[in-house]
């Protein structure tokens, strides 16, 4: 699960598309061609983004509603799954712990009769904190297309040039060597611009 929130959040944030690129630079055009401009505000987009998708919306970034709301719907997913879950064996657990402190009480839950109750116990605090954890990752990914909405209305009018690269080099340099340098291993970045 960590997994897919990392990798969709980094798409969401980091990836620009090739569609948005060419809309950018057409809607440049059309702004360069008027004589009103009409600026683009990163405070209404974080008050846009208060409701989801809506900061996205208002920067124009389409594309990005469906990672949105798919991540919505997946961490939904989890919260009433985890939930169903922790109902059943809460239950069980009651009703097994009241049937090993009363013996009068008869357990008629399926879970409680099979199961012991520290068993029980176990299982129920693990659905538990899988669901306060579902919880927290929701409030994340909420935190997160918020933030995605005002980094790309601060960002709406920067330009990335055809001319931008990186390069990555590796870097040995061996201890043998006899120079004052000491031995190293490592990455070189260079980026033009």
């Amino acid at each position: 699960m960590w997994c897919l929130v990392l990798l969709v959040s980094i798409v969401l944030i980091g990836l620009p598309s090739a569609y948005a690129q060419k809309e950018k630079k057409k809607e440049k055009k059309a702004k360069n061609t008027s004589v009103e401009k009409k600026e683009h505000s990163p405070h209404k987009a974080t008050l846009w983004a208060l409701i989801p998708g809506a900061g996205q919306i208002y920067n124009k970034k389409y594309w990005k509603l469906p990672i949105v709301y798919a991540g919505f719907g997946v961490i939904g997913y989890f919260i009433l799954a985890n939930r169903s879950e922790y109902i059943k064996y809460n239950n069980a657990y009651i009703c097994s712990a009241k049937a090993d402190a009363d013996t009068s009480f008869v357990c008629t839950d399926p879970l409680g009769i099979d199961y012991e109750t520290s068993y029980l116990q176990s299982y129920r605090d693990y659905y538990r904190r899988n669901l306060e954890l579902s919880f927290i990752i929701l409030g994340g990914w909420y935190l997160l297309q918020i933030l995605d909405a005002t980094v790309d209305a601060h960002l709406f009018y920067w330009e990335v040039d055809d001319n931008i690269s990186l390069r990555v080099d590796p870097i040995y340099h061996p201890p043998f060597i006899p120079t004052r340098q000491p031995a190293y291993n490592g990455f070189r970045l260079t980026l033009r611009f």
